[in-house]
């Protein structure tokens, strides 16, 4: 639990239990987070086996009275808990931390449990209409976006880049750039560098589902968690297949971690290529390299185009996953003193590494005439550098390079690149988004719109006010709107709020104020999508469609 928090900077809720079996796939990361201090919780274990291996104490002085005493006093514990649940089941539940500091770590996993059964029972939801009208926007019809159907009937090509964040863009330390290749594309490209992550526990699953379903993550739990592999939700794969497209999703990682073996099924791809594909050989951290990951991609593209004629293809990156421990011979960057040997040193060696690779992709695309008949869309699942990973060295080199204090605004910001050659000309568009819009804003490019599904987000190049929920990494009643993101009280907080574009924070005063007058009822509005995105998976899952 202790190093969970490190990590997430959020209590671990009894969902999280059945995430243990993962453990192992970020054992590394783990292991930086522990500290010598922690054996002081095993202190009392200890001493009580020392006790009874020299036999001052022995097992058999445990007698049926302790017995009944320690049952009795569990059953007042569990009396008094209960109590408080039934109190206070009823008040506005924000973040877990805080309501397990004032009610009891009992008492905040039986409040989210019933939170959960609640919200099962519900079905209250909103038209596409009433979702933009909560965003501040009317609605435009479809065809009458601009840029609808410019790249019709061409392949998409989604390529979702592991901790990738907006600020390593254009970044450049002692004159060498981090990302040459990404700044030279984003010149040709539609570059949304407003866009901010909105993952709950799923983490870089629930990337997944936000790209392919445009639905709020269910916060505490993973998502696919909710998902079998015998529902049929709607989903992208599945509506791009009513246009001819075959749909197939790349991992150089094992399909049950964060059960994708579920997921797959559910939302409609023709195909998955695992570990199982890809391999173990050149491997770096948790898998097999970037490089060797896109070599083998582009090969299956070549097998499926001779019998496909569109493709829908979501490519997923791992080389650049925390601790971003890179191999001597694939560190590219002549680092500055500050940053050799911290995190955010290796983080930026690791993302240096992907986009040489990501160029070597791009190049197999063109050289295979691919390239200039697709969409390609470049973006980040989540955050890399954060929690106690980040130590006082990355702290400082950051605060050198940025000239103030890293904040949540650069941690959350993550890129939106979508390439149409040939058909769209290069622009920058700082439009506020969320993971959620990116299905919608790729939808209106290929001309389709999203029939028989409901979707949470919007095409970014249309509308221009946007209103985003976060759960798991912020408290529930955060939001992002286009001026601030707002993070609700926690246990270890108070409110706070930044400027979008500078990042600065407001002060306790300034934030009331501004959520009195200037966003008032942001936050509720906020609650309402989210819950409405709840209830309509809640829907799908409960009603399954029968083939």
């Amino acid at each position: 639990m202790i190093l969970y928090e490190r990590y997430f900077d959020i209590i671990p809720s009894y969902y999280d239990l059945n995430q243990l079996g993962q453990a192992g796939s970020v054992s590394e990361t783990a292991g930086l987070l522990f500290s010598p201090f922690d054996l002081l919780f095993f202190v009392d274990f200890i001493v009580y086996l020392y006790l009874i291996v020299s036999k001052k104490v022995s097992v058999k002085n445990i007698t049926l009275l302790n017995w009944k005493l320690s049952a009795g006093v569990i059953a007042v514990m569990l009396v008094l808990s209960g109590t408080l649940f039934y109190v206070n089941r009823d008040e506005p539940f924000f973040e877990s931390g805080l309501y397990a500091k004032e009610n009891g770590l009992i008492n905040a996993q039986f409040l989210q449990a019933y939170n959960r059964a609640s919200a099962e029972s519900l079905n209250n939801q909103l038209s596409y209409e009433e979702i933009l009208a909560l965003k501040g926007n009317e609605f435009v019809p479809y065809e009458e976006n601009e840029l609808f159907g410019v790249a019709k009937d061409r392949h998409l090509i989604v390529i979702q880049v592991e901790s990738l964040q907006d600020f390593v863009i254009d970044m450049e330390l002692n004159g060498e750039e981090i990302t040459p290749f990404m700044n030279d594309l984003v010149k040709d490209s539609l570059y949304f560098d407003e866009v901010y992550q909105q993952i709950g526990s799923g983490n870089t699953s629930d990337a997944e589902v936000l790209m392919n379903m445009s639905v709020y993550p269910s916060g505490l739990e993973p998502t696919v968690n909710s998902i079998d592999k015998s529902d049929k939700v709607p989903s992208l794969p599945r509506l791009l297949d009513v246009y001819g497209y075959h749909s197939s999703t790349y991992h150089a990682d094992e399909v049950t971690y964060w059960n994708r073996n579920n997921l797959y099924p559910a939302i409609g791809y023709d195909e998955y290529y695992d570990t199982a594909y890809y391999g173990e050989e050149d491997v770096i951290g948790f898998g097999p390299s970037d490089g060797l990951f896109f070599e083998k991609t582009l090969d299956v593209f070549d097998d499926l185009l001779e019998t496909e004629e569109k493709l829908y293809a979501n490519v997923m990156t791992i080389t650049s996953h925390s601790p971003f421990e890179m191999p001597e011979d694939r560190s590219y960057l002549d680092l500055p003193e500050e940053f050799e040997g911290t995190l955010i040193g290796n983080y930026l060696q690791s993302v240096k590494y992907v986009d040489t690779e990501l160029e070597k992709f791009v190049q197999g695309l063109k050289d295979r005439g691919i390239w200039d008949n697709s969409v390609i869309a470049i973006f980040g699942d989540h955050s890399g550098v954060h929690g106690e990973l980040v130590k006082d060295e990355d702290v400082a080199a950051l605060k050198g390079y940025f000239g103030r204090n890293y904040s949540l605004v650069d941690r959350f910001n993550i890129p939106f690149i979508v390439t149409v050659p040939g058909a769209v000309e290069g622009e920058t568009v700082s439009t506020v988004g969320g993971q959620i819009d990116m299905m919608p804003t790729l939808l209106n490019l290929l001309g389709v719109e999203p029939m028989n599904m409901t979707i949470f987000g919007h095409n970014l190049y249309e509308y221009d006010n946007n209103l985003l929920g976060m759960r798991y990494y912020l408290p529930n009643g955060s939001f992002i709107n286009d001026d601030v993101m707002f993070s609700e009280q926690s246990a270890k907080r108070d409110r706070r709020m930044w400027r979008l574009d500078t990042s600065e924070a407001y002060t306790a005063e300034e934030i009331e104020y501004s959520l009195e007058n200037d966003f008032e009822g942001h936050q509720e509005k906020v609650l309402q999508l989210m819950e409405a995105s709840d209830q309509y998976m809640n829907h799908l899952l409960q009603n399954k469609e029968e083939e």
